[in-house]
């Protein structure tokens, strides 16, 4: 059976994660009706996702499905990420898959608190290059510089900022560029359209509105209507995190399909923590873990035969 592998961010997630994939935090042999419909996830139990050589890696496994909470924001979850895959292929129980799960922000239109959000498009929004001119800095008030400090090369208010020149190329002011545009590598990951069809129709059963669409990873988490505005202007999003693209690159070093499943905790814009729902966010993302766990045929392709059968003649 293929092996799935879900990283988070933080454990609060992976609880959640976990809860959804077990029905109750019990250790007894007792199985518990969880999320819509009386969905039962049969029992599990918790174990090392490995031996101590990955330090502080601790994974949660129930059957073919192990949890992991790598860190938050791109570089801890790749490192986890690449950690399990290559522990994982070593011992001969190589994943299949893996999926990025955790809580984001919606943006406006797209998706509300609650929802559930399926990346069929994974962008590092911010890995890049700014360009274009800037406005000239203010003149800062005049320093004196003894002439022994000046000979030195110390200047007591810092050194002098360094004034470039305009771009030797023909680059609109205020313009992003991205991996691609600078030519090292690319800033955007396509996860496989059947396997965000099939994680859609699993999804479904949860009662949760769906959304498919972009989800942006990004190094500092948007907190202004500007910012926002203009990441919408540039790519379309619907949702934005922190790890997703880490967690997609990592897997595509080991030949591992990957996508991101996100469940809405907050607007993207203004920064206003009183308009957030983790809790609410928390809630969906168990139960969307607990229809991954109902219907595992969601998480792996069907086999070709079944696929390709049909009436003959």
């Amino acid at each position: 059976m293929t092996r799935t592998l879900i990283v988070t961010a933080v454990n609060a997630e992976a609880d959640a994660v976990c809860a959804g994939l077990m029905g109750s935090w019990s250790r007894g042999r007792s199985r518990t009706p969880s999320g819509p419909g009386g969905l039962v996830s049969p029992d599990w139990d918790r174990q090392l996702l490995t031996t101590s050589t990955l330090g502080p890696y601790v994974g949660r496994r129930r059957g073919p499905v192990t949890v992991l909470a790598a860190g938050p924001a791109g570089p801890a979850s790749a490192a986890g990420t690449a950690v399990a895959l290559s522990v994982a292929s070593a011992a001969g129980e190589p994943f299949g898959l893996v999926l990025s799960m955790g809580i984001a922000g919606g943006f406006r239109g797209w998706a509300e608190i609650g929802d559930l959000v399926i990346a069929d498009r994974m962008v590092a929004a911010d890995l890049g290059a700014e360009s274009g001119l800037d406005e000239p800095a203010e003149a800062a008030a005049p320093v004196r510089v003894n002439e022994m400090d000046r000979n030195l090369g110390f200047h007591p208010a810092g050194a002098p900022p360094h004034q470039p020149g305009p771009p030797p190329g023909p680059v609109a002011a205020g313009a992003f560029l991205t991996m691609d545009d600078l030519g090292l590598g690319s800033s955007t990951l396509q996860p496989d359209a059947d396997l965000v069809r099939r994680l859609t129709a699993v999804l479904d059963i949860t009662g949760r509105r769906i959304v498919s669409g972009t989800v942006l990873s990004v190094s500092t988490v948007t907190g202004t209507e500007r910012r926002a505005a203009a990441l919408t202007a540039r790519l379309d999003p619907v949702a934005e995190a922190m790890e997703g693209y880490a967690v997609g690159i990592a897997a595509g070093a080991f030949g591992v399909p990957a996508t991101e499943i996100r469940a809405i905790s907050n607007p993207v814009g203004r920064r206003d923590r009183t308009a957030w729902n983790t809790q609410a966010a928390l809630a969906s993302l168990r139960t969307a873990a607990a229809a991954l766990v109902a219907h595992p045929e969601g998480l792996v392709p069907a086999p070709r035969a079944e696929k390709d059968s049909g009436p003959t003649g």
